[in-house]
């Protein structure tokens, strides 16, 4: 942090609590899922698929501005994770970062239902999709980082 940058303030926990739950219910919508269902924080592989999707939080949810109203501006930063076992196909490696960076153009134009008194601002990608892990079992995750922008009580 640079000396002139104040510290950014957290958000209540309940917020982000309500803020991540809204986001999950609207990451499930997007279209082009490969799985039956983006989960939070955990890739739980379901009987008989080999892939995974999770929604994960990065850091919680700091207030960007204040108002002179008492309302805010905040940011919520997530990330999509997508497990795949690819073997030896860079096939599926691609594709796996082509549907990640589908879902950040999606998400540009889909604005989340985020409960009473919170309005979505934009969602929007911070990254494109890239490769973050690999496992002995052959699995690799991929994930694409984003970020909402919000306001309360405005």
């Amino acid at each position: 942090m640079k000396l002139t940058e104040k510290p950014r303030s957290l958000v209540a926990q309940q917020e982000v609590e309500t803020i991540s739950r809204a986001m999950l219910t609207w990451a499930n919508t997007f279209p082009d899922k490969p799985v039956g269902t983006i989960d939070y924080e955990n890739l739980h592989m379901r009987t008989g698929e080999e892939t995974a999707m999770a929604l994960s939080t990065i850091q919680g949810a700091y207030i960007n501005k204040r108002y002179i109203c008492g309302g805010y501006e905040a940011e919520y930063q997530f990330k999509i994770i997508y497990r795949i076992k690819p073997g030896n196909s860079n096939h599926d490696r691609l594709s796996a970062d082509e549907l990640l960076n589908r879902f950040g153009d999606w998400a540009r134009s889909q604005k989340p239902e985020l409960g009473e008194y919170i309005r979505a601002i934009r969602v929007e990608p911070t990254t494109q999709s890239s490769k973050f892990g690999e496992y002995p079992d052959g699995y690799e995750d991929y994930q694409i980082l984003m970020k909402l922008t919000y306001e309360v009580n405005v």
